[in-house]
């Protein structure tokens, strides 16, 4: 599926979930959006420049299910959670913040802060259960103020029933973000049609897009609700009107852009979101779910760390191996690129990874089961 519109490292790239493969047309990119105008341009660039930005969001938005105006162009997850969180209206009697053991780091570390302002993180247990929209109805009740759902926990790749949990907020009064982190361009992902209140994601994985070109979407109904503190004149609803006293919202996820917006990241970004589209996120993650299929036929269930269920799974896989050292040595000299979690190889498969890559991790990984 498209290999050959991609650099690779090494022979056998099972490192998607890390950081996705290069496109082959990401410098063209950069350059015709941005290195180029800025080259010939000068300060006129800025035409091009923002039209690059407005390029990426329609990009992106068929892949998220989304319109491009409610994309708000972030430079990382972090950030982009920090803006939503301090942004929302206080509600009396709302004071639990509902996350999981599983979640990224990053996003409890920004979490965390709301405490100073008086509210509680509830760290539910992570496992299977997570995968079960009945574990999360019980977790979210009426004193809820915010749920953070992880669409895929990238310790244990358990996929989880996102459109059911924004419902439960909704239906309970609380805030709901997805973080799609590691699921956006290999999952399914409607965020028109679920509705939660907010999601955050980035290129870097499986939309092959490099570092610095990461997304915020917010309903638009929620964001015209909410008041960033982060703000910038590409935040006000008339940026060019350079009036220091005067200051409006720009309408929905406008008003999270904040200051002058990077544009190489997001012009470069366009290249993976174009070849991700060619094929699209349901073919891919149908693909990537054949894969794990056949890896799951050939290493018993038992090496497993990772959640395996069809329908329950994201992309990748973490297996279990007797002696980590010798199996990463093995793996390295067969040319896999992998890393780890739990102690185990962590692994992932994507648009670009067939059965060659599959047989060369069996092959290499089974004397170290």
């Amino acid at each position: 599926m498209r290999r050959d519109r991609f650099f690779f490292p090494t022979p056998h790239y099972l490192l998607s979930h890390s950081i996705g493969a290069q496109p082959k047309s990401y410098q063209e990119k950069v350059d015709l959006s941005f290195a180029d105008p800025w080259r010939k341009n000068g300060p006129a660039a800025w035409d091009h420049w923002l039209t690059a930005i407005s390029d990426f969001t329609s990009a992106l938005a068929p892949i998220i299910g989304a319109a491009p105006k409610d994309i708000c162009p972030q430079t990382n997850v972090s950030s982009a959670l920090s803006k939503i969180i301090f942004s929302l209206p206080d509600r009396p009697k709302r004071a639990r913040i509902v996350l999981t053991e599983e979640d990224f780091p990053t996003c409890g570390f920004v979490l965390k802060q709301l405490e100073r302002l008086g509210y509680q993180l509830d760290f539910i247990e992570g496992g299977e259960c997570l995968a079960d929209p009945d574990y999360w109805c019980e977790k979210i009740k009426d004193d809820v103020h915010l749920v953070l759902a992880t669409q895929v926990y990238s310790n244990t790749n358990i996929l989880a029933p996102v459109r059911e949990i924004a419902s439960i907020a909704r239906d309970v009064g609380a805030f709901s973000i997805i973080d799609a982190a590691q699921s956006v361009g290999v999952a399914p992902l409607r965020l028109g049609e679920w509705k939660p209140d907010f999601a955050i994601g980035t290129c870097l994985k499986y939309l092959c897009g490099g570092p610095g070109a990461a997304f915020l979407w917010a309903d638009q109904d929620t964001a015209d609700d909410c008041a960033p503190f982060d703000t910038g004149w590409f935040s006000h609803a008339r940026p060019f009107e350079f009036d220091i006293h005067r200051f409006e919202y720009a309408d929905g996820a406008g008003r999270y852009l904040g200051g002058t917006p990077s544009i190489a990241p997001f012009a470069g970004a366009i290249a993976g979101l174009r070849e991700v589209q060619a094929i699209g996120v349901e073919e891919i993650y149908a693909h990537s779910q054949n894969l794990l299929g056949l890896l799951s036929q050939q290493i018993p269930d038992a090496a497993f760390l990772s959640h395996t269920k069809s329908g329950e799974r994201g992309a990748g896989a973490i297996i279990r191996v007797r002696d980590f050292e010798a199996a990463t040595r093995r793996l390295k000299e067969a040319g896999i690129s992998h890393d780890s979690r739990l102690g185990g190889i962590r692994i992932s498969f994507h648009l670009y990874n067939d059965k060659r890559d599959v047989a060369a991790l069996s092959e290499a990984i089974s004397a170290c089961l």
